[in-house]
Order: C-alpha cells, then sequence, then structure tokens
C-alpha cells in the first residue's frame, strides 16, 4: 500500500519550471533516494513534500491524505538540514526536546523521549553540551534525534552528510539507516553522491531537468540504466556507438567489428544505436586465451592504481578509448603501458541506451 504519494507534481518559479509531472509511490517503512545533480529539482521536490514549497500544479498525500496545502506543522513531518539548523542557545537535549514541548507533551514524557533518542544516537551523557561544544558528526547527530523525536510520519534528509569529512560521513549514514530500520520510518534522502544513495537506500530516484528519469533499485540503476543520462551519471561507462543491422538477432555494426547483443533489438534496422559497458564488464585476455564472447583488441595507454582497483585506459583498434577494472591481486599479470591487449565481454553484459 502506498504510503507516500507525489502525483504529478510541477513547481514554477516564474517562468522557470524546475520540476515536471514527478510521480513517486512510497511504501510505509522504504528509503527512497533523490539522486542527481545540482539544479535537477530535487530538493525542491523535498521542500514541496515538506510544506515549504507549494506545488504549481498535482497532488501530495501521506497515509492516503491529501496534504497539499496543508502547513508544514500539520504534516508530521521530520526534516534534517544540510546546515544541521540548531537552536545554538539550547542545549542538546533542548534542542531535542524542541519539538515535543511545542507538541504539548508532558515534561516526564518529554525527558523520557529525549533520553530514548539520545540514547540511539549514540550520545548519552551529551543532553548538557551547547551545540558549539560538539564535532560536526555530533551535531548531525543531534539534528537526527530532534527530527526523529517527535515520530513523524515522514522523515526528510536534505544532503544531511555533503559537510562532513569521508570517514564520518561513510559511518553516519550505516547508523541513519540503522536507526530508519529500527522505526520502520518512512525517509526520503535528497543527495547529490552516487555512492550515499546506492548503499543506503531501498529505492532510487534519478533526476534530470526537474523529472525521474529512473525510479528503481539500486542495482536495477547501475545495471540496467533507462536512458543515457542515469547510464553516463551512475558510475563510470564506455560508450561505444554503432548501427543495428539485424534486430531480430540483435546484430550491431560497431567500429570495433559486430557485436552481437544477447536479446533482440525493437528498433529498425539501420537504427543508430549506443552501447553501453561497465569498465569492471571487461576481462583482460591472455595473449592465447579463448573466449566465448566478444574480443576488443586495444593499445594499453594508461594504467591507474585505485587500491583494491586498477583501471586501465586502452585505445580499441579502430574505436573509443575504454576504462577497465581489473581486482589488484597481489603478483597478478598488468600489462605494461604500450602494450597490446586483449579484451573479453559477454552480449549479457552490454546495455543499449535509450536516449
Amino acid at each position: 500500500m502506498t504510503f507516500l504519494a507525489l502525483n504529478a507534481v510541477s513547481k514554477n518559479f516564474g517562468p522557470n519550471t524546475v520540476v515536471r509531472d514527478f510521480d513517486l509511490a512510497m511504501h510505509n517503512g522504504e528509503f527512497i533516494s533523490l539522486l542527481g545533480p545540482s539544479g535537477c529539482g530535487k530538493t525542491t521536490v523535498l521542500r514541496m513534500v515538506a510544506g515549504f514549497e507549494t506545488p504549481s500544479a498535482g497532488q501530495i498525500e501521506i497515509e492516503g491524505q491529501d496534504v497539499t496545502g496543508m502547513r508544514p506543522n500539520q504534516r508530521r513531518i521530520g526534516m534534517m538540514f544540510q546546515s544541521y539548523a540548531l537552536f545554538p542557545n539550547l542545549t542538546v537535549a533542548g534542542n531535542v526536546a524542541f519539538g515535543l514541548k511545542v507538541a504539548g507533551l508532558p515534561k516526564a514524557e518529554v525527558a523520557a523521549r529525549v533520553q530514548e533518542m539520545l540514547d540511539m544516537v549514540g550520545l548519552s551523557g551529551l543532553g548538557g553540551r551547547y551545540p558549539f561544544q560538539l564535532s560536526g558528526g555530533q551535531q548531525q547527530r543531534v539534528a537526527l534525534a530532534r527530527a526523529i523525536a517527535p515520530r513523524p510520519r515522514v522523515l526528510l534528509l536534505d544532503e544531511p552528510l555533503s559537510a562532513l569529512d569521508a570517514k564520518i560521513r561513510v559511518s553516519l549514514r550505516t547508523e541513519i539507516r540503522a536507526i530508519q530500520r529500527q522505526l520502520g520510518i518512512t525517509t526520503l534522502f535528497v543527495t547529490h553522491d552516487q555512492e550515499e544513495a546506492m548503499t543506503m537506500s531501498d529505492r532510487v530516484v534519478v533526476m534530470s531537468g526537474g523529472r525521474a528519469d529512473q525510479v528503481g533499485r539500486p542495482e536495477e540503476i547501475y545495471n540496467r540504466p533507462a536512458t543515457r543520462f542515469v547510464a553516463e551519471f551512475i558510475g563510470a561507462l564506455n560508450l561505444l556507438p554503432g548501427t543495428l543491422r539485424d534486430p531480430t538477432a540483435g546484430m550491431v555494426e560497431t567500429a570495433t567489428g559486430p557485436v552481437a547483443l544477447a536479446r533482440p533489438v525493437e528498433r529498425p534496422a539501420g537504427a543508430a544505436v549506443t552501447l553501453a559497458i561497465r569498465p569492471e564488464m571487461l576481462r583482460l585476455l591472455a595473449p592465447d586465451e579463448a573466449t566465448s564472447g566478444h574480443a576488443f583488441h586495444g593499445h594499453l595507454l594508461a594504467r591507474e592504481f585505485l587500491g583494491p582497483i586498477i583501471r586501465l585506459r586502452a585505445q580499441l583498434q579502430n574505436g573509443p578509448v575504454f576504462s577497465v577494472d581489473c581486482f589488484n591481486r597481489d603478483g597478478g599479470a598488468i600489462p605494461e603501458i604500450g602494450q597490446i591487449i586483449r579484451l573479453a565481454l559477454h552480449p549479457e553484459e552490454m546495455v543499449l541506451l535509450e536516449e
């Protein structure tokens, strides 16, 4: 059953349309990320759900209730901001208690709930400190505790980790996801960080130009991108242009030779197409090794050491430059720059892109 629904929602600022016919149906307890570059409309979507912006068209529902015209304080929404937005004149406990006091809860219940939240976010014993006495990671934990203390129906997270250093960011995103699962709060998360979206989410919405280009599980978004934008925005990618020669056989003529896809293609013969290939899908072959898939020949241009991965850059024969990711194994045979290499690829590992 749909818990949070956005139905054909659009938002105009004067002559500029920043969100266009946006649809999303979230289940109870689901964690969904809005992912995209700056200016794609993801924060505007979040602000419309929160009630800080009013849609120019469309409808927003929570638990079947139309909240489109409701004020923010009527929606039972919890929100974490990128800038923490803590009250500097209140202690940690005071910040967490703020929404509870506004709701008119008895003092004893407020005190118990504040302690419960501080225990949950790992800040027991710090209730008497002020925000300036805390680290960035601790301040963000206070912001999370304050957002979930009133037991909201929906939790909104507006790039809450972007101001933190990398190590704390990884740790805190794990904690946020664990707490979200524990409480079962339906959560909408805005980020421009692909890794955050892919590791934290049940589903990801990739946005471009105010629209949802694709909605799906992280593995679907990565392995089967629906559009060229999604394919290029998520992860590293090799693009191989070609011409469709036999739609039934999935045969594509490319600069490197004919390539057979794993399935028929519903386009006319002679259509210009683009094949997308992830660097980790390509396998480095030994000079005399046979392969049942398609083989590319290339001239090795560069090697990049990336810790667990070694990324090769090779100029394909009569074709584009490809990136190839190999696992870093001690003693593994990695060719030298300037050598001719062979790469293997199975047909099912290529994706035919939609424009």
